[in-house]
């Protein structure tokens, strides 16, 4: 019983440093992880800034295809 022990502690501990190295291998640097959101940040306005013009396009197209009652269209 105390081998099983042993073999499954020693495998739990190599589990661990292979996780360590996963963990510091694929990790970003503060400089990269700061350079990355700002790029997002700006990239999240641009795409904010571009719906609402557009979203304003579109509402004023409609309005001028829109046929009301009684306009110069109907007469």
């Amino acid at each position: 019983m105390e081998k099983v022990k042993k073999a499954l502690s020693q495998q739990d501990t190599e589990d661990r440093g292979n996780l360590s190295k996963v963990v510091e291998a694929t990790s970003f640097s503060s400089g990269t992880r700061i350079k990355d959101f700002i790029a997002c940040f700006a990239a999240g306005i641009l795409c904010s800034l571009l719906g609402t013009l557009l979203h304003g396009q579109l509402s004023r197209l409609g309005k001028a295809w829109q046929v009301e009652a009684g306009g110069p269209c109907c007469k």
